[in-house]
Formats: structure tokens, sequence, C-alpha cells
């Protein structure tokens, strides 16, 4: 009798095996070889079910961004967090701390330029996955505030803020500029912080009215 094959589980098996690479390494460490090395599987299969290079990395930015949109499920689904840790803990995803993130951060900085140069290849992906991100920080923003008696009107002018914060934080880091190291490990960037100042910015707001 045959062996099944699960197609998505070793595609997935693959993609995995870049992003353990660019997490390592950086997205210019990929290699047909060191993919096939890393995963297990041989070059004819890594080219029977992906391709070539710029295809493994297209893979791999796909699965990046499912990994991370279960990751950010978790926490939304998690009842032990208040609303405001929520967004704490969302934002925090996103900042390269562990090898996912990192990868996550590497391989999306990549496809920002590359989808900048090929728009048509690439710019629609991109754009739906800017697009998911920013509804979603836009989401606990909104319910952040409602849990303070906050107006909400501002909560998608206060996500964007948050979100191109997060994002910005995260490609200094990514470029080896971690502007909140200090040194001890164990110290976390200062997210709580700035939901706090970008929430504020409503309770101003309300104040004024």
């Amino acid at each position: 009798m045959p062996k099944i094959v699960d197609h998505r589980q070793r595609r997935a098996e693959i993609a995995d095996a870049v992003l353990a690479i660019v997490a390592e390494g950086g997205v210019s460490g990929v290699t047909v070889r060191d993919v096939a090395n890393r995963s297990g599987w041989s070059t004819g299969v890594l080219s029977h079910y992906v391709g070539g290079r710029d295809d493994l990395l297209q893979l791999a930015f796909r699965h990046s961004f499912w990994l991370s949109g279960r990751r950010l499920a978790a926490i939304a689904e998690d009842t032990g967090l208040d609303p405001i840790e929520r967004l704490v803990r969302i934002l925090t995803a996103h900042i390269p701390l562990d090898a996912q993130s990192v990868a996550f951060s590497r391989i999306t900085l990549f496809f920002y330029a590359e989808a900048a140069s090929s728009p048509d290849k690439l710019g629609r992906e991109m754009i739906n996955y800017l697009a998911s991100w920013r509804s979603t920080v836009e989401e606990h923003v909104r319910a952040a505030l409602a849990s303070r008696d906050q107006p909400t009107s501002r909560a998608r002018e206060i996500g964007d803020y948050l979100v191109a914060l997060i994002d910005g934080y995260a490609s200094y880091a990514v470029l080896g500029s971690n502007l909140w190291d200090t040194g001890d490990p164990t110290v976390q960037p200062p997210v709580r912080t700035w939901v706090d100042s970008a929430l504020a910015m409503s309770a101003l707001d309300s104040a004024h009215h």
C-alpha cells in the first residue's frame, strides 16, 4: 500500500526550515541546499513542492504570517487577560524577542523591500498583511479604551500610531540597533508605557469636551 504523503505538512516543514535559517543568519543565509539539509528533504523534493530560492522565501513569508496569526489569536482568546494587557501582549508579539518573532521581522522587512520593487508580484500580499495587522491592533485598542470608559472615536488613529511605533522599533532591532537594550536580557521594551501614553490621547480629548 503506498505511503500517504501529507503535502501541507511537508510544505510547513520546509517553511519552518527556512524560518530557522532566517532567524539565525538573516534572509541572505537562505539557500536551497541549506534548506534541504535543515528540513531533511532533498533538493529535488524542495524543487517539486516549492521551487527555487525566491519561492522558498515566499512560502516562508506566508507560513510566518500564518504562525503570527495563530500567536495573536491565542493572546486574543486568553480570558485571563484584561483588554489593556491583551493589547500590550499583541504588540509585544511583533517585537523580535525570540526566534519566531526574529524570523518574522527579518523576512517581513525583506518583503517590504521586495514589494516596493515588484509591486505586482508581492505588493498585494504585503498590503493584505498590513491591513490585517492594523485592523487587529485597532480592534484591541477599541476594547482597551472601552474598558477605561474612554471614547473610542480615535481608536483607528491610536492603533495606527502604535503600529508605526512597534514596526519601527522592530525594524531597528532587526538591523542590530536595539534601542531599549539595557544590557540586561530580562528587561523587556516598555510596551505598557507606550500603550498607556497612546490611550491617554483619547482621555485628553474627553477632558477637553
